[in-house]
């Protein structure tokens, strides 16, 4: 959530900014009132208000789609610590906002976590570094993917097998984690396509 902003307020600010990128020109006022169901279009008009008073947004009266977002919240967002290595609990709070433009990755919604710990060195993550990943709640055999262990998030190679999963690790002093039939089964959060280092 962006500071100074409601969890509502900072959507509206996000479709604005998907909606003016992806078709040239602003939402009126009823295109996004249409976008999040809103019974009239007051209630995105009161929001666009807040954000206007709130120094993200300006419009100039009088003129339908004559929306500038002065303040992007484009980019991805980075959610927390992820472990190489042993698990760590997640969090799900945004720390930070990357400036990279999320459909360089492709489709999808990503996010940012940074790396603890050394037990994917050998696939070149190393602590301190920012992983790329795309939500997804699935994982082709071998994909690098943030997974969630009862309530706590570990980064792993997935590796499905005919005894269970193995979430392998790529530093040979660091032990893989398996999963049998009789282990709760993982969720995965999302499959790493990118990596950012910050010296």
């Amino acid at each position: 959530m962006t500071r100074g902003l409601t969890a509502r307020q900072t959507q509206v600010l996000e479709f604005i900014e998907e909606f003016t990128s992806g078709h040239g020109y602003p939402p009126t006022v009823r295109e996004v009132a249409a976008n999040f169901g809103f019974r009239s279009p007051r209630a995105a008009h009161d929001h666009m208000k807040a954000l206007e008073k709130k120094g993200f947004m300006r419009s100039r009266a009088g003129r339908p789609r004559a929306l500038e977002v002065l303040h992007s919240r484009r980019g991805i967002p980075v959610l927390g610590k992820i472990a190489a290595g042993q698990p760590i609990l997640a969090v799900e709070e945004a720390e930070e906002l990357l400036g990279l433009e999320p459909t360089f990755f492709g489709q999808g919604r990503f996010f940012a976590l940074r790396v603890r710990g050394e037990s994917m060195i050998g696939d070149h993550i190393t602590e301190g570094d920012l992983v790329i990943l795309r939500a997804q709640e699935e994982a082709r055999s071998g994909e690098v993917a943030a997974v969630l262990l009862g309530d706590e998030v570990t980064l792993k190679r997935v590796v499905p097998g005919k005894q269970g999963l193995e979430l392998r690790s790529a530093n040979p002093t660091v032990p893989s984690i398996f999963l049998g039939p009789q282990d709760e089964p993982p969720r995965i959060l999302g499959v790493m396509v990118g990596l950012v280092r910050k010296n």
